[in-house]
């Protein structure tokens, strides 16, 4: 059994063989921050989780799913599954749920043979109730800074996520829930990513931006 150590300051038990970060000075600042984050992100996605449970069921991947179509529409299963990094067969069962809440529908593609994913108009409600939803959290956790903290969060947090933006198919993950209105490209923090191919940053990762054309 490990040796354990009572805190009687924080009523903690410490194991004996557990990290013990500085006590102060630049890494001791470094792992608090880190930790705060940390808290902040669970509590961000908890948050978030809780408010599109309530726009829409079948777990984590259905209110994913429900935004990513409705950037993203008329795209075949493969897209789907591979934007959420879940296996074909469960992008299939997944799709057949909404379809039975008729939330998505199946359309011909123009070879007659494929099937293409686009949302009811049902589907497109409950896509904006999530990004409502995720809205709410995000504002009210931002809404604790002045315009200056802001400004120096959104580079921070921008930082942080191309240093986490690994390949391709994780920034597309990364991005599944984004509300891509707030986050042009020419700003977005995962665009602008390495190992992204720059031919293709600036581009939704394939998908020209023509809002403003």
């Amino acid at each position: 059994m490990t040796r354990r150590r009572y805190d009687p300051a924080s009523g903690i038990a410490i194991p004996d063989d557990a990290p013990r970060p500085p006590r102060s000075g630049p890494r001791a600042d470094r792992a608090f921050t880190a930790n705060v984050l940390g808290t902040l992100a669970l509590t961000v996605v908890d948050r978030v989780s809780i408010g599109a449970s309530r726009a829409t069921r079948h777990g984590a991947n259905g209110p994913a799913a429900l935004i990513t179509l409705l950037w993203y529409p008329d795209r075949p299963i493969a897209f789907l599954a591979d934007r959420l990094r879940i296996s074909h067969p469960g992008a299939v069962q997944l799709v057949d749920r909404l379809q039975v809440d008729g939330l998505v529908e199946r359309i011909p593609a123009l070879d007659g043979r494929t099937k293409l994913l686009a949302l009811t108009p049902d589907g497109e409600t409950a896509a904006l109730a999530v990004l409502a939803a995720r809205r709410d959290v995000l504002e009210r956790a931002v809404g604790a800074l002045d315009d200056e903290q802001v400004r120096a969060f959104a580079d921070a947090a921008g930082a942080m996520l191309e240093a986490l933006a690994d390949t391709l198919l994780t920034s597309e993950f990364m991005c599944r829930l984004c509300d891509e209105l707030a986050c042009p490209d020419a700003r977005c923090p995962v665009e602008r990513a390495e190992p992204t191919p720059p031919h293709r940053r600036g581009t939704g990762y394939g998908v020209p931006d023509t809002r403003d054309r």
